[in-house]
């Protein structure tokens, strides 16, 4: 939980730095009282969340950690501990040594807990095979569109997982190459595993189009027309969303 007197000490902080924006041209200067409460309270609640969901992954932040990211600032930024100390007042009315409790403990447990969720190998592997199955499911003459809205992770689940027409150097490497080298409605017999996650991908069209080049020449730019099922990786974004849709929040 958050107390309420945490609200009264990050809104004294940020409207602090609103007024320092205000008169050194700073990007905090166009916010107004309501934004001002708005971004404390969405920064109590996602500090909240994310100390849950480390608790649960059992991530503790040990003093090495923030003094290695403290050390970073300092010499990033400041050059000195004296004008952080300068800079931090001026800038949120803050101790350096509050500062390393509001912002830089929160950023430090953050950090941790995203690469964990992100390198988790075990929902990693469960993800892959759920991808798999779907995969089957199409191979074995499932709908491609109806499993890509019940399955699909990405803004394209609503249109069958359509994608559009894209040329090359529009979409990642891994998917691109892959798409490039299927035929006209074939379906590619393995999962694509992009950054993103695993892609189930088809190609329904192909088609060579005439377009200028950096020179102004006339070259031919081939362009394909896919549809792919997104199963995302873990994220700490999801995780929070997921969260959040469970939390009772007063």
């Amino acid at each position: 939980r958050a107390l309420y007197s945490d609200f009264v000490d990050d809104l004294r902080a940020i409207t602090v730095m609103r007024d320092y924006d205000r008169a050194n041209g700073g990007q905090a200067r166009e916010l107004t009282d309501e934004k001002l409460s708005d971004q404390v309270l969405f920064r109590l609640v996602n500090n909240v969340l994310i100390g849950e969901l480390a608790k649960k992954s059992g991530i503790v932040v040990e003093q090495k950690d923030i003094d290695a990211v403290k050390k970073d600032i300092l010499e990033k930024d400041f050059k000195s501990i004296e004008n952080a100390e300068k800079a931090i007042m001026e800038r949120y009315g803050w101790t350096l040594e509050v500062f390393e409790k509001k912002v830089i403990r929160p950023f430090v447990l953050q950090n941790k807990l995203s690469e964990k969720i992100k390198n988790d190998v075990a929902v990693k592997s469960a993800l892959r095979l759920r991808a798999e199955g779907v995969l089957d499911q199409i191979k074995g003459g499932a709908d491609f569109a109806e499993l890509a809205g019940k399955f699909g992770e990405d803004g394209t689940a609503a249109n069958g997982g359509d994608l559009g027409w894209f040329g090359k150097g529009e979409m990642v490497p891994e998917f691109e190459s892959v798409a490039f080298a299927l035929k006209k409605g074939e379906l590619a017999k393995e999962l694509v595993e992009s950054r993103y996650g695993f892609h189930i991908l088809r190609v329904d069209d192909l088609k060579t189009e005439k377009v200028k080049d950096e020179k102004g020449k006339m070259v031919s730019k081939p362009t394909v027309k896919a549809s792919h099922i997104l199963f995302m990786f873990p994220s700490l974004e999801r995780e929070l969303n997921a969260q959040l849709k469970q939390a009772n929040i007063r």
